[in-house]
């Protein structure tokens, strides 16, 4: 063994300099993400183990009270459930849209490039921006949707769409996945545009139909794209925060309250940054078992491929 040991090549010079260049390439991405993402994680994390006002320059120990307090905080449990109504829309709703939208202009022949714009238009907007639009869209005494239906005489159709219990989650769910479908539509467009035409026309001389060719062909080919807008679209949905805070602000009540704005209410509302980084630690938590999960289970099912 020590003769093997000896006897390998040592690397020469040009090699060295070439990791070298590569590591210093890296360097200021490394740097970044230390000062922004890993030095900022670990003070949130340190912070949950404590009391600070956000004022005070002591922030004294306090354990796993503010942990203590989160568990027993049923507002911040019941926004975790909001958070997955949304996460389920626009898992089921919003991807639907984005694979029929991307289906239909993969299978243009003139135009196909207007649609990629016009359906991306959506996600070029802020999320600012796109809440205030549909405040002015529903708002309930003014609102155009409201103003259009009076209009047209369906006056009793009219209603507050936004401080209703009953359409409020499903208005701010609306705003919701008009703008976050189009990432999805421009990633299943792009992996549909990636299947091999051979198999269409080979599903084709063997009489397959259009319902059979998307079945046995291009929905096994979209599985990975698939995992990736899944992970995205659930990930995405559940840390909602501007869309709920400019259109219902967490009400009426607390029902669409969301964990990200019940985290952000809890430190600069309440003044309480301990309990909002003791919240935030069980939402990061809860996020990556989802992540992992959603990863693992497509795997599971052929996903990612051999």
């Amino acid at each position: 063994m020590a003769v093997a040991a000896a006897s390998k090549p040592r690397p020469s010079s040009r090699t060295v300099g070439r990791a070298v260049t590569g590591y210093l390439f890296v360097l200021p991405a490394v740097v970044l993400l230390a000062v922004f993402t890993f030095y900022p994680f670990i003070q949130g994390v340190a912070l949950s183990f404590q009391s600070w006002d956000g004022v005070a320059r002591e922030s004294p120990w306090v354990g796993t009270a503010n942990y203590e307090k989160v568990f027993g905080d049923t507002i911040f449990w019941a926004s975790m459930k909001t958070a997955l109504v949304f996460g389920l829309i626009g898992y089921f709703v919003g991807n639907a849209i984005s694979l029929g939208m991307a289906v239909a202009v993969n299978h243009l022949k003139r135009g196909a490039t207007f649609f990629r714009i016009a359906y991306y238009v959506p996600g070029i907007f802020s999320v600012v921006v796109v809440g205030m639009m549909f405040a002015w869209l529903l708002q309930g005494s003014v609102g155009i949707v409201n103003r259009s239906l009076g209009a047209v005489g369906l006056d009793m159709l009219q209603h507050k769409w936004l401080t209703d219990p009953s359409t409020a989650l499903a208005s701010v769910s609306l705003a919701y996945v008009w703008y976050h479908w189009p990432l999805g539509f421009l990633l299943f467009l792009a992996g549909l545009q990636g299947v091999p035409r051979e198999l269409y026309e080979a599903a084709s001389i063997d009489g397959a139909g259009a319902w059979s060719r998307f079945r046995h062909v291009t929905w096994p080919q979209l599985i990975p794209v698939t995992t990736i807008i899944s992970v995205l679209t659930m990930l995405g949905a559940l840390q909602i925060f501007a869309t709920v805070q400019v259109l219902t602000n967490g009400g009426p009540g607390y029902l669409t309250e969301v964990p990200t704005l019940r985290i952000y209410k809890e430190a600069f509302v309440n003044h309480r940054f301990g309990v909002a980084a003791a919240m935030s630690v069980l939402f990061g938590l809860i996020l990556m078992a989802l992540a992992l999960t959603q990863i693992w289970f497509a795997r599971r099912s052929g996903g990612e491929g051999e």
